[in-house]
């Protein structure tokens, strides 16, 4: 019988999977075509993984022969955009992924490195990583069939690691180190041992200040979005440079990158100005928000705190390439007929006694459209709508 790798290889069957990529999968399932029914659920998988990697890897759906991992894999694999982020800040000699995955990060990442080795405990992972290394034309990666706390301690150093631990538990959602497989806390004695520098991406749930003290010696920390949604974090360890990590923020935007740099130190020394709302409104992007620079970022960029802890910034004076988004004030206070008189807004809050959705239910206001509709507590604790 022809293997699965096989299979999914014939041309015939290619061409199935591409034809029917619009397809009801269910539907597909429940009623599959006689030449196909005995592997329609690995061929569902194929069509369910391509639906899914749509926004994620749109390069790698245009090359043609690629195979899919497992749908579920898509969930916590890199997109395009954030393995190239990646690739642009981990450089070095000799690049060992010790937990390869789909591959993703590490075809990226191998660019920027002289020799890559893809490491993967899941056998069917490891064949499909090397089927898909060569459609990508990098057959010079070796692959390597093994957990990573087996062949870490295998090797010599030294080499730059990468790890994106699993972040499910028994098809539970994770995200602390220590939960993770593997859990890298029990790795670090081995990797300062073995590495020059080690790069670790992590949930955008995980807690930065924790991460940090597990780790220890940590160089920088990137919190990456996409589009305003924060979708990981990079700590990035150089056991040989002991220094004060610097936290980047990167959202990748639709019209621009957005980026804003600061180190704890420059939040805890920070000392904003507080006013009330001028001509512009700013509210900074969900990286910056992660990372708590509610004080630095009014600091660098020379305008005025709402609220100590209404994350909203103003001025009179535009700012311009803000990292976020920026609004201009038309009206403050609108009494309780003008509110019932917006039909149409986009409500958010900040800091205030009621959620959005009760001020749109409260007036009537339905969603979307032009304008915006901020609800704040000011420096006073007052609530105002904006």
């Amino acid at each position: 019988m022809v293997d699965d790798l096989a299979y999914l290889s014939f041309p015939e069957v290619r061409k199935f999977i591409l034809d029917n990529e619009d397809t009801n999968v269910q539907d597909l399932i429940l009623h599959p075509p006689n030449e196909f029914k005995d592997r329609i659920g690995l061929i569902a998988d194929q069509i369910i993984s391509r639906k899914k990697g749509k926004d994620k890897l749109p390069q790698w759906l245009k090359m043609a022969g690629v195979i899919m991992p497992p749908p579920l894999l898509l969930e916590q694999c890199s997109s395009e955009t954030t393995a190239k982020h990646k690739a642009s800040v981990f450089r070095g000699e000799k690049l060992v992924d010790l937990t390869g995955g789909m591959g993703v990060d590490t075809l990226a990442m191998s660019h920027s490195f002289q020799l890559t080795t893809y490491v993967e405990q899941d056998e069917w992972l490891s064949r499909v990583f090397r089927h898909n290394s060569e459609i990508f034309s990098k057959t010079d990666i070796r692959t390597i069939n093994s957990s990573a706390e087996k062949y870490l301690s295998s090797i010599e150093g030294p080499a730059s690691f990468y790890l994106d631990p699993a972040r499910r538990d028994q098809s539970r959602k994770v995200f602390r180190f220590e939960d993770c497989t593997p859990n890298v806390v029990d790795l670090i004695p081995t990797l300062k041992e073995k590495a020059d520098q080690v790069l670790i991406k992590a949930s955008p749930m995980l807690d930065i200040q924790k991460g940090l003290s597990q780790l220890g010696a940590v160089s920088q920390i990137h919190i990456v979005s996409i589009n305003n949604e924060c979708k990981e974090l990079l700590f990035l360890s150089k056991f040989n440079e002991i220094t004060e990590p610097r936290i980047h923020c990167i959202n990748f935007s639709r019209e621009r990158v957005q980026t804003f740099s600061f180190t704890i130190n420059d939040e805890e020394s920070a000392i904003p100005t507080f006013s009330q709302p001028k001509k512009y409104l700013y509210d900074p992007n969900s990286s910056i928000l992660k990372g708590g620079a509610f004080k630095s970022i009014a600091i660098q960029f020379d305008i005025d705190k709402l609220g100590t802890n209404t994350h909203l910034y103003t001025s009179n004076e535009l700012v311009k390439d803000f990292p976020g988004r920026t609004f201009e004030v038309i009206h403050q206070n609108p009494s309780k007929q003008e509110l019932k008189s917006l039909v149409q807004a986009n409500v958010i809050t900040k800091n205030y006694p009621i959620k959005a959705e009760e001020i749109k239910k409260k007036y009537s206001i339905k969603d979307g459209g032009h304008f915006f509709l901020f609800g704040i507590r000011d420096q006073k604790n007052k609530s105002r709508i904006l």
